[in-house]
């Protein structure tokens, strides 16, 4: 059975904060992107790029970034990116920096 909109399924904000900040291969790059916007704007866009668009900084996944990112995209649960509190990311990527 499909779940859609799951009332107990994690909010779109705590399914990129647990995934992004301890997945190594994309991790550097999510914070160079997170570092000098505290709106979370840049990094928004390249997580966007990343599950929606099958793009890293310019290269293409490979077929097990593309698992992972259709997992990321199942944990969704349909919901937006859009709907992600991106200074909330950021928080807990940039955790521990300074």
């Amino acid at each position: 059975m499909e779940r859609v909109n799951d009332p107990g399924a994690p909010s779109p904000t705590e399914v990129i904060s647990a995934w992004i900040p301890h997945d190594a291969r994309f991790r550097e790059s999510a914070l160079r992107h997170a570092v000098g916007d505290t709106s979370g704007r840049r990094l928004h866009v390249y997580v966007d790029s990343l599950v929606n668009r099958a793009n890293d900084d310019g290269s293409p996944l490979s077929e097990y970034d593309l698992r992972t990112m259709a997992a990321v995209r199942e944990d969704l649960d349909r919901r937006p990116l859009t709907s992600v509190d991106w200074r909330a990311v950021r928080e807990r990527l940039v955790a521990g920096l300074f």
